[in-house]
């Protein structure tokens, strides 16, 4: 894999957890208790925000040893002749359509923007 497309990887993974955390301080309230998976123990909102961020952490550093702390990619997203991958375009493309909602009623038809 190209180092492009695994530091894409990495900043697109940051962002899906960033708005798991969003949708969780949302939804969850200030006294609610949670379980935690790998041991059973129960946890507050702001032990599982807690967490999320570690997580968060956990990607940056790795996106930092991937980079060398940003020292091996400057120039390499601010080039004028980038060009998008567009075989990872398409995929992304797929696996949005694939993930909008359905509807049970037959008479509506999800007609993809072709901009």
């Amino acid at each position: 894999m190209s180092l492009t497309k695994d530091i894409n990887e990495r900043l697109d993974e940051i962002l899906d957890i960033r708005k798991e955390l969003k949708r969780m301080d949302t939804d969850l309230s200030e006294n609610q208790m949670l379980d935690t998976l790998h041991d059973n123990k129960q946890i507050n909102k702001q032990q599982a925000i807690s967490i999320v961020e570690e997580m968060i952490d956990r990607v940056k550093f790795d996106l930092n040893k991937l980079t060398n702390n940003g020292k091996n990619v400057k120039g390499l997203f601010t080039n004028i002749y980038y060009v998008n991958d567009l075989m990872q375009d398409k995929q992304i493309v797929k696996q949005e359509e694939r993930s909008k909602p359905t509807c049970d009623d037959e008479d509506v038809e999800y007609i993809p923007w072709k901009g």
